[in-house]
């Protein structure tokens, strides 16, 4: 009785792929992506991901900003700025905070903040 052997290569797991949020918010939808493993800080346990394209390739965002793309592509972060709260102001009056909120305030929440159930409006300034 002889046996044969079959050499089979085995099969590389498919890679699962995700459309990329950040190009669909720029307006360049279906740009698929997946997630390579690329190491792990013994230290902290942290694993860094690389993004890659279909074509397996390193997938570089799409933007309608060329000054925006071009910052994304030297792997420079973008610079946002936050504006400061200068001001609180907490109102019961309705006509009061609409008042505020036409020069500029910005409505935060309300609240049922006393025994008569009269909401409290906090609306907070910008700078």
């Amino acid at each position: 009785m002889s046996t044969t052997t079959i050499q089979a290569e085995a099969s590389k797991p498919q890679k699962k792929m995700q459309e990329c949020n950040r190009c669909k918010a720029a307006g360049f939808p279906n740009q698929l992506i997946g997630f390579e493993k690329i190491g792990e800080d013994a230290a902290t346990g942290k694993i860094s991901w690389k993004l890659i394209d279909e074509n397996g390739e390193q997938h570089k965002h799409k933007s309608n900003n060329q000054e925006n793309s071009s910052s994304l592509l030297q792997n420079e972060k973008p610079v946002f700025h936050r504006r400061r709260v200068v001001d609180i102001s907490t109102v019961t009056d309705v006509k009061e905070a609409r008042k505020l909120l036409s020069s500029g305030w910005e409505y935060k929440t309300s609240y049922p903040a006393t025994i008569a159930n009269i909401p409290h409006y906090v609306l907070v300034k910008r700078e």
